[in-house]
C-alpha cells in the first residue's frame, strides 16, 4: 500500500489528490505526449543501431585477426616447405577475408547512416519541434550490397589487406 501511495504522489498532477491509484494512473497516461512516445521509440532504435554497429566493428576485428593469422601461417609454410606457390595461397586467403571485411563494412555503414538519421530526429524532438512527416521509426536500414567492391578500396578497409597481398607477391617473386 505504501508503494501505491508513493507512486500516486509522485505521478499525480499538482493539486489533485486521489485515493484511487487507477484513476490517477489513467490521468498520467493521458498526459504522456506524442513527443515522449516518439522520443522513446527513437531512443530505443538509436541504441539498437549502435549495438549493431558495435557488433560489426567486433566482427571486422575478428576478420582482420583471422586474415593475419592465416597469412602468417601461409608465409611460414612457404619457408618451411620451400614452395613459393604457397605465398599465392596466402595472398588468395587475404583477398577472401578482404572481401568479407568489405561486405561487413557495407552493413556497418548502413546502420551508421540510420543512426545518424535517428540522432537528427532526437535533436529535433529535444528542441520541441515536430518530426518531419516523412520520418519513420522504427525503420531499420536496407542493406545495399552493390557498394561492396567500392568499400574494398576505402583506405581504412583495404590498406592492411593490400600490404599483406603485396608482401605475399614479393615473397613469391623473390623466393628461390
Amino acid at each position: 500500500m505504501v508503494e501505491g501511495a508513493a507512486l500516486e504522489k509522485r505521478y499525480a498532477r499538482k493539486g489533485i489528490v486521489s485515493s484511487n491509484l487507477t484513476s490517477s494512473a489513467n490521468q498520467n497516461i493521458m498526459q504522456i505526449s506524442k513527443n515522449d512516445v516518439q522520443y522513446n521509440i527513437l531512443n530505443e532504435e538509436f541504441l539498437l543501431a549502435q549495438r549493431q554497429m558495435d557488433k560489426y566493428d567486433q566482427l571486422s576485428t575478428t576478420i582482420k585477426t583471422w586474415a593475419v593469422t592465416l597469412w602468417v601461417a601461409a608465409s611460414g609454410w612457404v619457408f618451411q616447405t620451400e614452395t613459393k606457390q604457397v605465398a599465392l595461397l596466402g595472398a588468395l586467403l587475404v583477398l577472401i577475408f578482404w572481401f568479407f571485411d568489405s561486405y561487413n563494412k557495407v552493413y556497418r555503414t548502413n546502420y551508421k547512416k540510420r543512426r545518424d538519421e535517428i540522432q537528427n530526429g532526437l535533436q529535433i524532438l529535444f528542441f520541441g519541434r515536430p518530426l518531419p512527416t516523412d520520418f519513420l521509426s522504427p525503420n531499420l536500414p536496407i542493406h545495399d550490397e552493390k557498394n561492396v567492391v567500392r568499400s574494398m578500396f576505402l583506405l581504412h578497409v583495404g590498406l592492411p589487406y593490400a600490404i599483406l597481398i603485396i608482401i605475399s607477391l614479393l615473397i613469391y617473386a623473390n623466393f628461390n
